[in-house]
Order: C-alpha cells, then sequence, then structure tokens
C-alpha cells in the first residue's frame, strides 16, 4: 500500500511522466487517458495518478470529465499563437537582461549549448538539435536571473514543446532556424540588448508561423471529429 507520506512524491512522479508522454504525443490530443495502462507503466495506484490528473488539468493539459475519467485537451491554433507571442515577450526581455548584466561566465555557457545546437544542426540531427534547442531557450531566460520571467515561461513553454513536437511528426524537421540562434548569441556576446530583444522576437515569430502551419490541417480535421463526440 501507498503511505500517505509518499503520495506527494508518487503524485509528482505520475504528474511528470503523463506531461511527458502529452507533451511528445505519445497521448495525442483529444485521447482518452487510460488509467489501467498508465498505472501499470508507471508502477503506482490509481490514486496519486488521479491527482497527477488534477495537477495536468490546472496546466490545461489534461480536461477532466465527470465521471469518465480525463481527456487529453486538443492544440488550439488561437491560444498557441498567444502562448508564442507571450513566450517571444519573455524571451527578448530576458536576452536584453542577459546582455546588460549577465556574467561572462553565464555568456559562454550559452554559447556551449549553442555550439552543441549548431553541431546538430550541420550533422543533420533533428533528435540533439531539438533538444539543444529548448535548452538554449530556457537558459537565456534562466541565466537573465529574472525569477518572474522564468516562473512565466516555465508554465507555457511545455505548451509549445507539445506543439512542436506534433508538428515535426507530420513533416521532415525544419532546422532552418538555425541561424537564428546564431544572431541571437552573437547580439548577446556583444552586449548588444536591442538586436538580441530583436532577433529573439523575430526568430520565435518564424517558430509559430511554422508550427501552426503545419498544425492547420490537422486542427480542422479535428473540430470536423469533435462535431460527433459525445
Amino acid at each position: 500500500m501507498e503511505s500517505t507520506a509518499t503520495s506527494p512524491s508518487l503524485t509528482r512522479k505520475a504528474v511528470d511522466h503523463v506531461r511527458d508522454l502529452i507533451v511528445r504525443g505519445e497521448l495525442p490530443p483529444r485521447s482518452r487517458v487510460q488509467e489501467k495502462q498508465l498505472c501499470d507503466m508507471l508502477g503506482l495506484s490509481r490514486t496519486p495518478l488521479r491527482e497527477a490528473l488534477k495537477v495536468l488539468a490546472t496546466e490545461n493539459l489534461v480536461e477532466l470529465l465527470p465521471r469518465r475519467g480525463a481527456r487529453v485537451t486538443a492544440l488550439d491554433p488561437k491560444r498557441l499563437r498567444e502562448q508564442f507571442t507571450v513566450i517571444a515577450m519573455v524571451e527578448a526581455e530576458a536576452a536584453r537582461i542577459l546582455c546588460r548584466s549577465g556574467t561572462a561566465e553565464q555568456i559562454r555557457d550559452l554559447r556551449v549549448i549553442h555550439d552543441a545546437l549548431k553541431s546538430a544542426y550541420v550533422s543533420h540531427d533533428p533528435a540533439r538539435y531539438y533538444l539543444s534547442n529548448e535548452q538554449f531557450h530556457r537558459a537565456v531566460v534562466v541565466q537573465s536571473g529574472n525569477e518572474t520571467l522564468a516562473e512565466i515561461h516555465a508554465g507555457l513553454i511545455v505548451h509549445l514543446h507539445r506543439a512542436r513536437h506534433f508538428a515535426l511528426t507530420m513533416r521532415d524537421v525544419n532546422l532552418e532556424f538555425a541561424h537564428d540562434h546564431d544572431e541571437i548569441i552573437e547580439a548577446i556576446e556583444r552586449r548588444d540588448a536591442d538586436a538580441a530583444g530583436r532577433r529573439m522576437t523575430e526568430h520565435q515569430a518564424g517558430v509559430a508561423d511554422h508550427v501552426l502551419a503545419a498544425l492547420r490541417p490537422v486542427s480542422t480535421s479535428a473540430a470536423k471529429g469533435a462535431c460527433h463526440e459525445d
């Protein structure tokens, strides 16, 4: 039996695992959450899993259905566009702060992540590129030292990662944005706050257009299918 003392850690384990499954598309949009399968997979009882689903509902990753369990939320293009816009604002401001007050060591660390990203681009390794890309953008925000920006970023970025994963399963991975990172890191190294913020904003606008264009046919199909749901 699971003790009350261990339940918070078990719930956190379930939250992290189920969120990851949703972000990577292994639990697709609009799919029902199969509690028994997940419990077997995670080695948990239904209690921590159901607590985890409540947490994920607050993150708008699942929808709790009265007496019918839970369902993964749909990808909403309008909401995603709004989230991309806010993320761009957060990352642009973080880049400007990093230019003004970041340490030389922080900027060197960011260059290391960028070089790993660039290496993945040159070797046409989409999986490694994608991971390095996530690390690069998160590092810009965290190293700015602004905890409020970091909290906003962490709360939103999971939805954009989910959308990108879903988009990238439907068309060849587009690595054309790698050169944007060159210009961003070079601007930060020059301590050019205006250029760094501008290039970050432009970069995220381009990514948003790419991801939302890839999602458009699926969103249309899903909307039609929703008409036939209970």
